[in-house]
């Protein structure tokens, strides 16, 4: 059965309308049919103009909303109509860069704008049927010269060209985590030509984004990670994370706790896919993908604290504070699915943080303690008592100082 025709909101459809105005044919394309087709609301919007150069599209859409210019000289813009941002472009032919300067791969594929292009072959450029279907919303119809509709329905990961897939690299890692979102098989040729693919000099940028949207964005990561494994992606990109089997299942269990916080969350799930490695070996790996701080959280400390304590284990009262002045105990307890330790971490009022200390330097101060490493000594002390349960009050730190100056 065909999908369901998908609606757009008339703000967009003034674009479809003014383009076919000016002579011209505009589709939307890209992730935002594919989701509708599978039956997920579409998100970000992309639409791809036929028939009109660059500089009447530009025209036609200054118009409408103010233009920004993505990629002028081959046609790529972004348009603001009212709070709504819309992608733009008109179809692009490859042209491979010749001589011995050229690059390689797809550094050396340079884009040039061809209006006169066709449906079909704009669409071969795209990386995968399901990212190849278009939806004319004033025709109302379906362009889909790939197939694409029909692998959403049997739930299939299917390249469109195998010629042109291979030119980025990058692709092979984004079938790992479509397989994860959507839950789709892949093709056995289109596995065999990610297994192909050189990826060891990809950005780590570009790899990151990816592995990060395998991990957040998927109901069973599972799928992606072994889809990965199995075409020996994690051996060229993260080989720490290489023949696993272990961290998938894990990952599937994290992926349905409710944690509070992007951030958060995501430091649980690379927790995961680093659980059992030694410390030294998830800070490789994240080394290679260059985890640091995300929006100032600092997720790279948090999940090396995480995968340490890990194979620690608190149990005792004094463990488990101690813990929390290193780690997110509610994310350990997660990570190692213990009950009693987001039970006792709570009680101890240490489940999202660590004990309040119980005296600052000021305080030392009023009791004669220069400023100064002195001071710092002391107070590191006195937080070792504290977490050894042996002080509990500012008062009784206040006696616990007083007997050591």
């Amino acid at each position: 059965m065909p999908p369901s025709p998908m609606q757009l909101p008339s703000r967009f459809l003034r674009l479809f309308e003014a383009c076919q105005r000016a002579g011209g044919r505009a589709l939307a394309v890209g992730g935002a049919v594919r989701d509708h087709c599978r039956g997920e609301a579409p998100k970000d919007l992309d639409v791809e103009v036929h028939g009109l150069q660059p500089g009447v599209l530009e025209g036609v859409m200054r118009e409408l909303g103010r233009v920004g210019e993505v990629g002028k000289s081959f046609g790529v813009y972004k348009l603001r109509l009212g709070g709504d941002e819309v992608d733009v472009s008109v179809p692009r032919r490859d042209r491979r860069a010749v001589g011995p300067g050229a690059a390689r791969g797809h550094k050396g594929i340079e884009a040039e704008a061809d209006p006169l292009l066709g449906v079909r072959e704009a669409a071969r450029r795209r990386d995968l049927t399901i990212n190849a279907i278009a939806w004319d919303p004033l025709a109302r119809v379906y362009e889909d010269p790939w197939g694409g509709i029909h692998d959403i329905e049997r739930k299939l990961l299917r390249a469109v060209d195998p010629a042109t897939f291979v030119e980025d690299p990058l692709r092979a890692l984004r079938v790992a985590q479509f397989a994860g979102r959507f839950g789709f098989d892949v093709e056995p040729a289109l596995l065999e030509l990610c297994a192909g693919m050189p990826l060891a000099d990809l950005p780590c940028e570009r790899v990151w984004g990816e592995v990060e949207k395998l991990l957040t964005r998927s109901p069973r990561p599972s799928l992606g990670w072994r889809v990965a494994d199995a075409a020996g992606m994690w051996a060229q990109v993260v080989p720490e994370w290489a023949g696993n089997p272990a961290a998938a299942t894990l990952l599937d269990r994290l992926a349905g706790v409710p944690i509070d916080g992007v951030q958060r969350r995501l430091s649980l799930l690379l927790a995961g896919a680093c659980a059992g490695l030694p410390v030294p070996s998830a800070e490789s790996a994240l080394d290679r993908l260059n985890v640091q701080r995300i929006d100032g959280y600092r997720v790279r400390v948090q999940v090396l604290a995480l995968v340490a304590e890990a194979t620690a284990r608190p149990v005792t009262d004094t463990a488990i504070l101690r813990a929390a002045d290193r780690c997110d105990l509610e994310l350990l307890a997660r990570l190692v699915d213990s009950e009693a330790l987001l039970e006792r971490s709570a009680a101890l009022g240490v489940q999202r943080g660590p004990l309040p200390p119980l005296l600052k330097g000021a305080d030392l101060v009023g009791l004669g303690v220069a400023p100064g490493p002195a001071m710092g000594e002391l107070l590191a002390a006195l937080r070792e008592a504290q977490l050894a349960l042996a002080v509990s009050t500012p008062a009784e730190a206040l006696d616990w100082v007083r007997g050591r100056v």
